[in-house]
């Protein structure tokens, strides 16, 4: 089963609402996005890279970082309302009692 992606948009600005990283310290290198999370750690640990592939970024990045910073919901509102995709969508299709 292919999972879908999720527009780069999307996860950046969900990134930024969070509140738990700078802005302003977004950088975009080749398909590499990169943002500093506002904490006083040493900079490998408060680093966020994102890798996209055209314009969009896959399932597994998509949800770890939605699990991390707090938009898991609103991540499944958009699949299902962009992607015409929803959790358990498989599973629901076997169990026909």
């Amino acid at each position: 089963m292919s999972y879908p992606s999720v527009n780069t948009e999307f996860i950046i600005n969900k990134i930024i609402e969070s509140g738990m990283v700078l802005a302003e310290s977004q950088l975009r290198i080749g398909s590499t996005i990169t943002f500093i999370i506002g904490v006083d750690k040493p900079i490998h640990k408060r680093t966020i890279t994102i890798r996209e592939f055209e314009g969009e970024v896959n399932f597994i990045q998509a949800t770890g970082l939605a699990s991390i910073y707090g938009f898991m919901g609103d991540l499944l509102d958009w699949y299902r309302e962009n992607k015409g995709w929803h959790e358990g969508a498989l599973s629901n299709r076997f169990n026909n009692n």
